[in-house]
């Protein structure tokens, strides 16, 4: 019984980890201080799309993506979601 308990916890722990790998993140840049691109996911193609988006928004090079996280609120309007649209906040990514 203890090792169906132990095995259950840790399929519970892995499919936790693999949840949490396919949410949204909103991304900032090394080149790039004030523009945050919100995209629907955090994969490698994820990452590229929201490095173009970044790109064309700035009109140059935004270097590589340098942290993350589930929100952006800015008050020069330099959150950017998936589209390219521009926001003052986006969150619930």
């Amino acid at each position: 019984m203890k090792k169906i308990l132990i095995t259950v916890s840790a399929l519970l722990f892995v499919s936790g980890l693999m949840t949490t790998g396919v949410m949204a993140k909103c991304y900032t840049f090394t080149n790039e201080s004030e523009i945050k691109v919100c995209v629907p996911g955090d994969s490698f193609s994820d990452r590229k799309l929201a490095l173009e988006i970044c790109k064309k928004a700035k009109g140059s090079d935004c270097g590589n993506v340098s942290s993350t996280s589930s929100s952006c609120h800015s008050n020069s309007g330099k959150c950017y979601d998936q589209n390219g649209n521009a926001s003052r906040s986006l969150s619930g990514y």
